[in-house]
């Protein structure tokens, strides 16, 4: 093709080239500049857009975590200060207890204090809700929370925090009687329960042949509250779910209205005497009784029924049998505690101080284990920001001396485009003079 050609100008479509890609280049490079953005749609880089696409997403993911567990730090946060303030309700019990004691003391005006002391530590307990999740008052809790869950992680996994009212006692209505102090009464004497060396799983059943309790003679821890035509009786009756047995014992039908059966399931074949006792403390507790087991293992009992009536008697027997006494010969000893009655008392406020601080504990616990999630979930979502500004993110430094070459191109492209266009000009000098 000749060079001389006002139809084709070879030199003006190759500046019009060059300057057509210097130009979409140069457009590339202001997108960078203007958005930040190395990899800003599909068509700039399908893999690596689709790659930022899903860390992004988890990035949202871990957002909606960390305000999870912020939800999840503030319910135990709450529920911790209202354990702290029942504490220090227990601690100003306890004072008011150790004074039963003392000789000419009215104890009609302690009572009413113990009584609005333990009306106090139930308020705390149920005024400790946040956004309606209470984790100490098992009353809220069996309507409609139970517990608190968080979501602690991507893949939807839940971190639970245990109602701690329900987890000090299952069958319990208030934080009071969880804590086994719902019915204390210093106006009443105490009964000491002692178990000594005879104790066997056969104390558990005075007709039992070898370690298998046999129907119908339930064995029966008895309480009776009251006198004469307002008493009621309390029958705490053992039965066996060791597979052993021939026969599992079933509960005795109440004779009258005035008497309270209440089932403690035990299993002779797997647990200790220790773990029966500890089965029969956790059911005299749910009635709603006062008690607390000293170091040596006996028991100390207060408390009055739903009818505000004290303790008048407590005895261990045969409930079908109908034989009941304070001594039963089987390592079982009862005997009422007038004289220790303040002992006993004190001992049960300080097993409440116990749960109590027990329960602080598995709240402290919570508290730590959210914030170590929390601290988790902000690396990892600075990580993933961090990850993908490297895949997509421009380098401006290098951006900026890009756009200043670019810049420089398009104008050597235009001017050399202008110099092509004017070259055919140049060939009517030829045809000067015709």
């Amino acid at each position: 093709m000749s060079l001389f050609s006002v139809n084709t100008n070879l030199g003006a479509l190759a500046a019009l080239q060059s300057l057509d890609t210097t130009q979409q280049q140069l457009t590339e490079a202001q997108n960078e500049v203007s958005t930040g953005k190395r990899v800003g749609s599909a068509a700039d880089n399908p893999a690596i857009y689709s790659i930022s696409n899903t860390i992004n997403a988890n990035i949202a993911g871990l957002s909606a975590v960390s305000d999870s567990l912020n939800f999840g730090s503030q319910v135990v946060s709450t529920a911790s200060t209202g354990i702290q303030s029942v504490i220090g309700e227990l601690t100003s019990l306890q004072q008011t207890a150790t004074n039963s004691g003392t000789s000419g003391i009215d104890l009609q005006t302690l009572q009413s204090a113990v009584t609005n002391t333990i009306a106090s530590i139930d308020t705390f307990a149920q005024k400790a809700t946040f956004n309606g999740v209470n984790l100490l008052d098992p009353t809220v809790a069996a309507g409609n929370t139970g517990s608190a869950s968080v979501v602690q992680s991507l893949d939807g996994g839940v971190y639970t925090i245990q109602n701690q009212g329900l987890a000090t006692d299952a069958a319990a209505t208030s934080l009071s009687q969880a804590l086994g102090i719902s019915n204390l009464n210093v106006t009443n004497p105490g009964y000491a329960v002692t178990f000594d060396n005879n104790l066997s799983l056969a104390s558990f059943s005075s007709l039992a042949t070898g370690s298998t309790l046999s129907s119908p003679a339930n064995a029966s821890f008895q309480i009776t509250t009251g006198t004469g035509a307002t008493q009621k009786t309390f029958a705490f009756e053992f039965t066996d779910n060791n597979p052993a047995g021939t026969t599992t014992p079933t509960l005795q039908t109440a004779q009258d209205a005035n008497t309270t059966i209440v089932d403690v399931q035990i299993n002779t074949a797997t647990e200790s005497t220790n773990q029966i006792v500890g089965a029969l403390i956790n059911s005299v507790r749910g009635a709603g009784f006062s008690v607390s087991q000293n170091t040596d293992g006996s028991l100390n009992l207060t408390g009055s029924d739903t009818l505000g009536q004290t303790i008048s008697n407590v005895q261990f027997g045969n409930a079908n049998a109908g034989t009941f006494s304070a001594t039963t010969g089987l390592g079982v000893d009862i005997a009422a505690s007038t004289a220790s009655t303040t002992a006993a008392y004190i001992a049960t406020i300080q097993q409440a101080l116990t749960s109590a601080n027990k329960i602080s504990a598995n709240l402290g616990a919570a508290s730590q284990q959210i914030t170590g999630i929390q601290n988790f979930t902000t690396a990892l979502s600075s990580a993933l920001t961090a990850g993908v500004g490297a895949l997509t993110d421009a380098d401006l430094a290098s951006e900026s001396a890009r756009l200043t070459s670019l810049q420089t191109k398009q104008q050597l492209a235009t001017q050399s485009l202008s110099i092509a266009n004017k070259q055919p000009q140049s060939l009517l000098t030829l045809f000067q003079g015709l």
